[in-house]
């Protein structure tokens, strides 16, 4: 739920189908209204027509009895007697027969055969005209009365025909609009976020994909941002590494030159002069390794082919331990195979040699005096395992992936008093990608640093 494209996608599907309910109760209940008000006069002029009918019976038999008794005390009678609603009986000019009618039920008889008032609230009643066995004519009226409890109320409320898959069919078409949507807004990130990747990963050529009719789109523009930044890098770090490889070509020369003015000094100076020259000798061999080392790493760092054959893994790291622990002995330490499998691998041996020569050299360097470096050779699902550990400081948990960068010192305990040139681990780390393998380093609970070598076989 992090990534921008789901965040969209939720928010434009959920938006959609929350504003189409929204909608849609809406719509029903603007249809709704007239059905309610429809059925509240079909439910009034139901009542009314039926009452009217009782009224007129109930109006014809009052009158009967009132001119047969001559008294309106027989209506009353009757009055008490029947069950429903109560009906008064009035003479044709709204004179009261029945005796002690409502007031309300009285004034609205008067409004109604003046012609006024009909529609106030005291002039809605129901008022009939009745005739008399002698011809007279009656006026029969019933108070008002409050309708029935479903009187004015809403219809029972009745999805309409297949509303369940209206929605589904909403659900999906809305989902797949929004989706689509999503994922033309979020195509532009997932572009650059690739080119970033390969960046990372060395492809310098790594570019965005943009589009020139889409200027001023603010996530185009910055996809052309970072294709002129990528460029930039690559002209850059390109320049960086032909002025090493360059500038590594043209020491060669000299150093060559030098190394036989020193052996010709050598023949012509007396031995006094032989410690200066022996430093000299010291520095021009540092100076011929760091050369090597560079130009091996501006090698690997352009991925060219490399000579591969078959390598017998156990004897390659028989040979770099027997090799390391003969120079290790001579500073009070010891370097030991403790496990080896036997293992075959597809690759370039003097590679491998060199990598495997360099980690262990810098694991001989920071172990402690009388402790020995461990080499050990298993193997893991399809991939070769080799870990070499020392039983030195250490090193800082943030720096354990920097140690594999050209030139990168920890500092105090790996300074250039150590003697090396900052290039052998990089080498290392460049060789095993070279491979389709990599390496690692981490700081061991019990003290000591051990680098982790996997070569896929």
């Amino acid at each position: 739920m992090r990534t921008i494209f789901v965040k969209l996608f939720m928010w434009f599907w959920l938006s959609t189908i929350v504003s189409g309910a929204v909608f849609f109760l809406i719509a029903f209940n603007l249809r709704l209204s007239p059905l309610r008000d429809e059925h509240r006069r079909h439910i009034e002029s139901q009542q009314q027509e039926v009452l009217g009918q009782a009224l007129t019976i109930y109006g014809s038999t009052a009158a009967a009895l009132t001119e047969k008794e001559g008294s309106p005390l027989s209506v009353d009678v009757l009055q008490r007697r029947e069950r429903g609603p109560k009906v008064y009986l009035f003479a044709a000019d709204g004179t009261p027969i029945s005796q002690a009618p409502p007031p309300a039920l009285a004034a609205a008889v008067r409004s109604r055969l003046a012609g006024t008032g009909a529609d106030r609230p005291e002039g809605r009643i129901v008022m009939v005209r009745v005739q008399g066995p002698s011809g007279r004519q009656y006026l029969a009226a019933v108070e008002p009365h409050p309708g029935p409890p479903t009187l004015g109320q809403p219809p029972p409320l009745h999805l309409p025909p297949l509303f369940w898959l209206q929605v589904a069919i909403t659900f999906v078409i809305s989902g797949a609009g929004c989706y689509g949507l999503s994922w033309r807004l979020t195509a532009p990130v997932r572009r650059l976020r690739a080119a970033a990747q390969g960046l990372a990963a060395g492809d310098l050529g790594s570019r965005v994909k943009v589009s020139q009719r889409e200027t001023g789109y603010e996530l185009n523009d910055l996809g052309q941002d970072f294709n002129l930044m990528a460029a930039r890098i690559e002209k850059l770090v390109l320049a960086h590494k032909q002025l090493v490889r360059d500038a590594s070509h043209e020491l060669r020369s000299p150093l060559a030159r030098l190394n036989v003015a020193l052996g010709i000094a050598r023949k012509e100076t007396a031995g006094s002069a032989a410690g200066a020259l022996d430093r000299i000798e010291y520095e021009s061999d540092r100076l011929n390794l760091l050369i090597t080392e560079l130009l091996t790493l501006s090698k690997l760092e352009e991925g060219g082919e490399v000579a591969r054959g078959e390598i017998d893994l156990a004897q390659l790291v028989e040979e770099v331990t027997r090799d390391a622990d003969f120079e290790a002995c001579a500073a009070n330490r010891h370097v030991h195979v403790t496990s080896t499998a036997e293992l075959k691998l597809h690759g370039n041996r003097e590679l491998l040699s060199r990598t495997l020569e360099n980690v262990v050299r810098n694991a001989v360097k920071y172990t402690a005096e009388e402790t020995g470096v461990e080499i050990t050779l298993e193997r893991g699902r399809e991939e070769a395992v080799i870990r070499v550990r020392d039983h030195g400081p250490g090193v800082p948990e943030d720096q354990l992936t920097d140690i594999f960068r050209p030139f990168y010192r920890v500092a105090e305990s790996r300074d250039r008093k150590s003697g090396g040139t900052g290039i052998g681990l990089a080498i290392a780390e460049k060789t095993v990608a070279l491979h389709g393998g990599s390496i690692a380093a981490r700081n061991l609970p019990e003290g000591g640093l051990e680098v982790e070598i996997r070569l896929p076989l």
